[in-house]
This record gives C-alpha cells, sequence and structure tokens, in this order.
C-alpha cells in the first residue's frame, strides 16, 4: 500500500480543466462519498469495490475533481508514494 501526498498535505493537485482550462478544486478520495462509513474503511478495501480495475494494483489514489467555472467533474488518478 502506497501513500497518497496529496491526502497526507505533502502537495497540492494542480490540475486544470479540460473544457476552460480553469484550475479544478480537488474535493479528496472518491470513496468518501460512497456509503455513510465508507471513509473509515480501510484504503486498500475501498479500491476493490470503487469501480476502477487498477488503481489498487498500481497504486493510484482516486480523487474528486470539478471545475467552477464549467462545472465539469473528473477522477484523477494520483500516484501513490
Amino acid at each position: 500500500m502506497g501513500m497518497c501526498p496529496i491526502c497526507n498535505g505533502m502537495v497540492t493537485l494542480e490540475v486544470t480543466c479540460h473544457v476552460c482550462q480553469q484550475n479544478l478544486i480537488d474535493y479528496g478520495r472518491i470513496m468518501d462519498y460512497y456509503e455513510k462509513y465508507d471513509a473509515y474503511l480501510p484504503i486498500d478495501l475501498t479500491k476493490m469495490s470503487n469501480g476502477i480495475t487498477s488503481d489498487l494494483k498500481d497504486e493510484k489514489c482516486p480523487h474528486f475533481l470539478t471545475c467552477d467555472q464549467c462545472g465539469s467533474s473528473s477522477v484523477y488518478l494520483v500516484e501513490e508514494q
């Protein structure tokens, strides 16, 4: 299991919107938005059921990003260390 540098506050995520080129807002791990207590489950366990096939194997942390300008949203896979 790797460690996400974004979740642990080591660096900030700076990704631009593919539609309007504005900076996207990071709302954290997508698993934190599933069920009521999913944010408290082991990360590797939630990666097995989040619908992304390779994030556990490739040690990537899926983050939910949205654009305040145009409203688009996406999932960005952060490389764990």
